[in-house]
């Protein structure tokens, strides 16, 4: 089976909400991030995680998980600012990811937990006609 990477951007400087991707959430410490840490490493499928951030906190939470699996990536500053579009960060991921399955994904939806990734990386695998 080929590898499937989740690919976490996590950009600091929310505009809207401040530290939204660290600050505590439903009494978690790390927030939204940690959140999503979480649900990511308990795929069954999910072989790396690459978090690409510009954020010095992000960068402290995802260490703190002591993970082999979490490969961080940081972001040059011309792809982390809120002009960014995403186009160019979809044109920056296959220099960080050569092969593999890509399963981009946000900390903003923590309520895709590990079971949905598994399910929509079953469907995806049982239907060899898409790419994506």
């Amino acid at each position: 089976m080929n590898d499937i990477i989740a690919f976490l951007p996590c950009r600091k400087g929310s505009e809207r909400i401040k530290k939204k991707n660290t600050r505590t959430f439903a009494g978690i410490k790390g927030g939204l991030l940690s959140i999503k840490l979480i649900q990511l490493l308990k795929s069954q499928y999910i072989n790396k995680i690459i978090l690409s951030t510009n954020d010095e906190e992000v960068i402290q939470i995802a260490r703190a998980f002591n993970s082999k699996k979490i490969i961080i990536d940081i972001r040059p500053d011309h792809l982390a600012s809120s002009q960014t579009s995403t186009d160019e960060l979809i044109k920056y991921v296959p220099t960080l990811i050569e092969r593999g399955i890509v399963l981009w994904t946000h900390v903003t939806s923590p309520f895709v937990d590990e079971k949905i990734y598994d399910k929509a990386i079953d469907v995806y695998l049982a239907n060899k006609n898409y790419d994506s």
